[in-house]
Parts: structure tokens; sequence; C-alpha cells
């Protein structure tokens, strides 16, 4: 078999049997055009769009790009294109069918692809046999994805209103109950501001006002607490105003409505199909069918040898 295929026998051989071999390759090039035609391969179309990330935040490593790949690859989404565009009946799959949702994924990811480029965008590409619904996809799966983000954002924020409400709430009733206690002080004693009191105080007692006097005891006796409160209800007032702005830094958050994928390739209706390719599939068929058919030839041949050898 070996001596068979050196070059000058293999010309030989090719020689010899050219009118077989040029049937067989009229043959496998007719095989594949039937192959790849319509009536044995649906012919597919596809649409494509490259996005980047925007208005993300990021976590521990995980760059926004990686974030926006997982995201446009979570089953959550998979299943609302799946709804959306009734891919059970587009995919010819049965529902009811235990293995469902195992034949849906693997269909989905056969004509869905989500990849990252160099560039740091994603590329989302989807294979159809309708062009406009390959674009209607893509354009489906990138408005899913940014009302997932949209979704998980709100949830974040709206957990911070909730935490820096109660905190307000807190801080406020702190207040409330220090300033009854400075009210009672200042209604009882008549101690309205220490600091600008003492000097005034002291003048009236160094001249025998019995006002000041008087005056004077009740600073002496509840001057340092009524400080101690102000001091406090002063800093509790900062505090609340920390929270407030948090508080309403994440309402303005969960109160938006942006986007979180920027599109610098819009997806649109392909005019040709993608697959399958059709001179790739003759070529191989023609290309298959002549090494077969040397081979075979070739067992022939080394059969005769044996045969006249002996």
């Amino acid at each position: 078999m070996e001596k068979i295929f050196n070059n000058r026998t293999l010309m030989g051989l090719i020689s010899k049997w050219r009118i077989h071999l040029l049937m067989v390759s009229l043959l496998s090039i007719a095989t594949g055009v039937f192959i790849s035609s319509p009536i044995i391969i649906t012919p597919k179309y596809k649409s494509t769009a490259i996005v980047y990330p925007t208005n993300l935040f990021e976590y521990s490593k995980e760059s926004t790009t990686e974030q926006m790949f997982q995201i446009l690859l979570s089953n959550d989404i998979k299943f609302k294109m799946l709804d959306a565009f009734n891919l059970d009946k587009h995919y010819n799959l049965d529902r009811n069918n235990p293995q469902f949702i195992t034949n849906f994924l693997n269909e989905y990811d056969d004509n869905v692809s989500i990849n990252k480029t160099e560039y740091e965008s994603v590329e989302i590409k989807v294979l159809d046999k309708n062009p406009k619904q390959a674009a209607a996809m893509v354009d489906s799966l990138i408005a899913f994805y940014n009302k997932k983000v949209g979704d998980l954002h709100k949830v974040k924020q709206k957990e911070m209103i909730e935490i820096m409400g109660k905190a307000m709430n807190t801080k406020q009733q702190e207040i409330d109950s220090i300033e009854n206690l400075l009210t009672e002080i200042r209604s009882k004693y008549n101690i309205l501001n220490y600091n600008l009191q003492a000097p005034e105080v002291t003048k009236g007692v160094l001249s025998g006002n019995k006002q000041a006097i008087e005056l004077y005891k009740n600073l002496e006796l509840y001057g340092g607490k009524f400080r101690h409160l102000d001091s406090l209800v002063n800093n509790y007032r900062k505090e609340y105003l920390k929270f407030k702005a948090f508080y309403e830094n994440a309402k303005r958050e969960y109160e938006k409505n942006i986007s979180y994928a920027l599109v610098v390739q819009k997806p649109f209706p392909a005019d040709k199909k993608s697959y399958p390719v059709r001179w790739a599939i003759t070529l191989l068929t023609w290309i298959g069918g002549l090494v077969l058919a040397l081979i075979i030839i070739a067992f022939i041949e080394s059969k005769k040898v044996k045969v006249e050898a002996e």
C-alpha cells in the first residue's frame, strides 16, 4: 500500500482511474451542493452588535466588561428571550419534553453567541432563519440587559433608602428627646445660651443684681448639663444631615432610568445568509470523496499486485 502512494505511482493511478475519479468528483460536488442546499440545511442570517458597558461600577477584580458579559449570558435573560420570541415554537421544541430546558439552552447557545473583544467591548451575534428576527433578538438582548442591570441597581438603592431612612428616623428621635430636655432647662432655669450668658451674669453678680445671682446659681447647677446636651444635639444634627445626604442620593439613583450599554455597532437585518457556507461544504465533500476513492483504488490495486505476485 505504501508503494502505491509514492508520487509516481499515485500519478499513474490517477491517470489510470481518471474516468472513475472524474465521476466521483462530479458525484461529490453534486452531493455537497445538495447537502448545503436549503432543502437539507436551513439558511441562517447573522445580525451583530458591538456594545460597551457604561454607568457600571467595578466589583472586586471583575471589570465592567466582565459584568456585562456574565449578565448577557445569564439564564434569566435567556428565558426572557424564550418568552419574548416564542423560541420553543421557533426552534420546534416541545415544552412537554422532560429535557425541554436542556434542549432549549443548547439550541439557544448554538444560535446566540456573546463574546468579549480585545477592545474591552462585547460582541453580540444572533443567527436565525429570519434576518429581521435575528436583528430584533440582538436589540432585545440589549434591552433585557439594560432592564436586568437597572433592576439590580434599584434593589441596591432601595436597600440604601431603607437603611438611611431608618437611620434618619432613629437620629431624629434622639434629637427630639434631647431637644425636650433642653427646652425644659430653658423654661425652668432660664438658661438659653451658656457661652453668652455666663460673662453677663458674672458682671451682674459683682454688681449685686438679684436676678443675676439667681441665674448664676442655675448656670452653676445646670450649665454643665445644658452644654453637654447642646453639644450632643449639634453632633446628632450633623449625623442626621449625613444620613439625609445618603438617603437623597440613593433616592435619585433609584429614580434614574438610564442605559447601561453603549451601542457602537447597531444590529440590522442581513441581506445575505451567513450559514451554511455552501462552497466550503462542497469543497470538503469533494475532497473527502476523492480521498475515499483513492483509498479504495489503492486497496484494489494492492490486491491485484498480490494476486499477480502469486
